[in-house]
């Protein structure tokens, strides 16, 4: 994943902070979602780049019988779900260390796999369909949230510099692997890989009604490195500073069944 690479450029903690805001983000939309395409109460979900943990709680207070597998590359993001989470979900939550790309876990297991924003981030998204695919039971289904740079990001007012930041970051993407245009081909390697009765929803938050400090990304910027990162998020950053400056971002849900 390229993930990893881009998180060297940030605070750890710094990230957990983003990682949040963003989980938090028009969750309840989100929500609604994941309930209408048929999430059960108990299910087994596998959760592949659980990360911090974050988006974890939020799941196993909502589908309050379910357990939980995160799944993660990343040591200390696995660490920090951990300590999040054990204490209070240790029945219902377990951790592995483990690539989707080619995982040790068991075949025809998981009631529900879910993905959230991880697909952008690999280098090679065929070959983690093929292995959740793999680990879903007969029936089980699939769910990636994620984004499409070309439908990301529509501002008032109307000017570029979004634009330009979303293709520089689709750029900064592509030169580490990843994909920042992975909403147009999801639906079609989920139907070359077999996966049925596909299905798609358009979740939108808007900084009028969620409010522009929720858009807003706190990066410790002054310590990334990379000259180019480090030009992105300021004026994503400064774009929030105008004052009649709004966003509206478009969520994917992508759906699929084995």
């Amino acid at each position: 994943m390229s993930y990893n690479e881009i998180l060297k450029g940030f605070s750890f903690d710094k990230e957990v902070e983003r990682l949040e805001k963003q989980a938090l983000l028009g969750v309840n939309k989100e929500l609604k979602a994941l309930k209408s395409l048929g999430i059960q109460e108990d299910s087994l979900i596998l959760e592949v780049g659980s990360g911090p943990g974050i988006y974890t709680k939020i799941l196993l207070d909502k589908f309050k019988n379910s357990e939980i597998v995160c799944l993660d590359n990343n040591a200390e993001m696995l660490k920090h779900s951990y300590e999040l989470l054990h204490d209070d979900y240790k029945d219902r939550v377990s951790f592995i260390n483990d690539d989707i790309m080619r995982s040790s876990l068991p075949g025809n297991y998981f009631d529900v796999v879910i993905a959230r924003f991880v697909f952008q981030h690999l280098s090679y998204p065929e070959r983690a369909l093929k292995e959740i695919y793999r680990v879903l039971k007969p029936g089980g289904k699939v769910i990636i949230i994620d984004v499409d740079s070309g439908l990301w990001g529509l501002t008032y007012p109307n000017n570029q510099l979004i634009n330009n930041l979303n293709n520089q970051l689709s750029a900064f993407q592509s030169n580490k692997n990843g994909n920042r245009e992975i909403g147009r081909v999801i639906l079609t390697m989920l139907k070359l890989l077999r996966f049925k009765n596909l299905d798609i929803e358009a979740l939108i938050n808007h900084s009028e009604i969620l409010g522009k400090d929720n858009f807003r990304h706190n990066f410790d910027i002054e310590k990334v490195k990379d000259k180019n990162l480090y030009n992105m998020m300021k004026s994503y950053n400064d774009f929030f500073d105008l004052k009649h400056s709004s966003i509206m971002i478009l969520k994917l849900v992508f759906y699929g069944e084995k």
